[in-house]
C-alpha cells in the first residue's frame, strides 16, 4: 500500500488539437474522455484530488459539471509546442489551486487521451512504486513497442541509409522483448524531481507494464474509433 500524504492528479486538457479537434470531450461509453480521466483519479485510494487544466471553457464546464477543482492554463502553457512540464509549472505559479511545493506533494498526471486507463491501474501503479521506496522518486507506464526499436533507420549526410541504434541493430524478436516505450497513461514523481530538470523524470523512474491494448493513445480520429469500439465490447 502506498502509504503517502499530498498526491495530486494533474489532468491536462486543452481545446485545441490538430489531430482531432474537442477529442477530450468526444464520449466513449456514454462518458466524456475528460471524464474518464478525472473517474481514474477520483476512484483512486491514493489521490486526495483531481485538478483539471485546460483553456477551454466547455472542458473547464465540464470539470465543473462533475464537481473538480479546475484551473485555466495561462497561454504560454496552451500553445501546440507547449510541454507538460509547461502545464505543471504553470500549476505552481497558479492562485486558483493549492499545490504546495514545500510539502514536495507527489504528482500522477492522467492525460484524458488514454481512456483505457481506470483508477485499479492508477492504484496498482501506486502500490508498485511503493514496493521501491523510499529510494523511487518516479514511476512511468510502458508497453511494448509495435516495432523493434532497433531495427530503426537514419539517413546520414551522405543522403544514405544508416541503422539509427548500430550497435544493437537486427536484434531478433526475442530480444525486442527487452524494450519498452512509455504509453502516455501513467506518469507519477515527486516534485521535486520534476523541478530539477522541468520535466518528466524518466530515466531510472520504476516501470508499470500495461499492455498494448489498455495502452492505446487517442490522436486521431481512427485512434478513438479503435478505442471506442475496444472499450464498449469490455462493458
Amino acid at each position: 500500500m502506498f502509504l503517502h500524504d499530498h498526491v495530486y492528479a494533474i489532468v491536462p486538457a486543452r481545446g485545441g488539437s490538430k489531430g482531432l479537434p474537442g477529442k477530450n470531450l468526444m464520449k466513449i461509453n456514454g462518458k466524456t474522455l475528460i471524464e474518464l480521466a478525472i473517474e481514474s483519479a477520483r476512484d483512486c485510494l491514493y489521490v486526495d484530488a483531481p485538478l483539471v487544466s485546460s483553456d477551454d471553457d466547455a472542458i473547464l464546464d465540464e470539470a465543473l459539471r462533475l464537481g473538480v477543482i479546475n484551473h485555466r492554463r495561462d497561454e504560454f502553457a496552451s500553445q501546440d509546442d507547449s510541454t507538460a512540464g509547461d502545464v505543471i509549472r504553470d500549476f505552481l505559479h497558479a492562485t486558483d489551486v493549492e499545490i504546495d511545493p514545500s510539502v514536495d506533494p507527489w504528482i500522477v498526471y492522467l492525460q484524458p487521451t488514454s481512456p483505457a486507463r481506470t483508477a485499479d491501474m492508477v492504484e496498482a501503479a501506486f502500490d508498485v512504486l511503493s514496493e521501491h521506496q523510499p529510494h523511487a522518486k518516479a514511476l512511468v507506464s510502458v508497453t511494448h513497442p509495435p516495432k523493434s526499436p532497433y531495427w530503426t533507420l537514419t539517413v546520414g549526410v551522405d543522403g544514405r541509409l544508416h541503422p539509427l541504434f548500430p550497435e544493437v541493430y537486427g536484434l531478433n524478436r526475442q530480444q525486442n522483448d527487452e524494450a519498452f516505450m512509455p504509453n502516455g497513461a501513467i506518469y507519477i514523481f515527486k516534485l521535486s524531481e520534476f523541478l530539477k530538470t522541468g520535466k518528466f523524470p524518466v530515466d531510472g523512474a520504476v516501470p508499470f507494464f500495461m499492455s498494448q491494448e489498455d495502452s492505446i493513445d487517442i490522436d486521431t480520429l481512427e485512434d478513438y474509433e479503435r478505442a471506442k469500439a475496444a472499450l464498449e465490447r469490455q462493458r
